[in-house]
């Protein structure tokens, strides 16, 4: 986090899946190091393990028990916080893949955050449904808990991310047509910007075909300005990598509270 020109601090949040390490792994401790050399305000990481931790100090709200067979101490998603941060479950639907949480004391006044997986292709959440009804659900589902959230926090910043599995660039690369139009559509409505979509995707930029399927969207709000968004690995491939998903970074700018 850095000072702005006009005085207000600029704010980082990273998002990564991190494909399900465990602590006896090597590449526990890499992916450990490389959270901690990024530094950003906020880290949502998915597929992860209440163990992962990205930075000294930081605190941390998880989503509940996955849903399908896990070892111990692994969640679908984690959200972690230089700010203290308050558990807000009860307004999640789906809390085996979703989580959310109040930040306070922030330079930027209250932060609402809430992270997910949303269903992937080959992903039926719903028996004998197709991937796009499934999809569209969990969209619905997502909706309802944000104007609940809404309805209790008129005046936050609401900060959503995780794994969409959707990419949002011009040329298609995962997902489909028809579940990027109903995440757009969703987005729209629950009036949220993707910051890592089309020319701020930062893994299409440097890493074409690739793309971005693991987003940051918040609040649609005039005075944000993107900085910069990024990837890592500095790579054009993820062979032999630690995770099969590229990290990415958000740097924005407000210019009042």
């Amino acid at each position: 986090m850095e000072d702005s020109e006009i005085g207000l601090p600029n704010l980082t949040i990273s998002n990564w899946n991190v494909e399900r390490p465990h602590p006896n792994q090597s590449r526990f401790s890499r992916m450990a190091k490389t959270l901690s050399e990024i530094k950003s305000d906020i880290y949502f990481l998915t597929e992860t393990h209440e163990r992962l931790t990205p930075q000294k100090d930081f605190q941390a709200i998880f989503s509940g028990t996955p849903d399908r067979k896990h070892l111990e101490g692994e969640r679908w998603t984690s959200i972690w916080s230089r700010w203290p941060i308050t558990s807000l479950n009860d307004f999640v639907s789906d809390k085996s893949r979703c989580v959310a949480g109040e930040i306070e004391n922030t330079p930027f006044g209250q932060l609402i955050v809430y992270g997910t997986v949303l269903p992937w292709n080959g992903d039926r959440r719903t028996p004998n449904n197709g991937n796009h009804i499934a999809f569209g659900d969990a969209l619905e589902a997502l909706k309802d808990d944000i104007a609940r959230i809404k309805d209790v926090y008129p005046k936050s910043i609401i900060v959503l991310a995780g794994d969409f599995n959707q990419s949002l660039v011009e040329n298609h690369y995962y997902g489909s047509k028809l579940k990027r139009s109903k995440l757009e559509h969703t987005l729209k409505e629950i009036e949220l910007a993707p910051l890592t979509s089309l020319e701020n995707d930062p893994i299409y930029r440097d890493a074409k075909p690739m793309a971005c399927i693991d987003h940051i969207c918040v609040s649609t709000d005039k005075e944000w300005e993107v900085l910069e968004t990024f990837k890592w690995p500095n790579k054009k491939s993820l062979k032999r990598e630690d995770s099969d998903h590229y990290g990415v970074k958000v740097e924005i700018k407000k210019f009042s509270i």
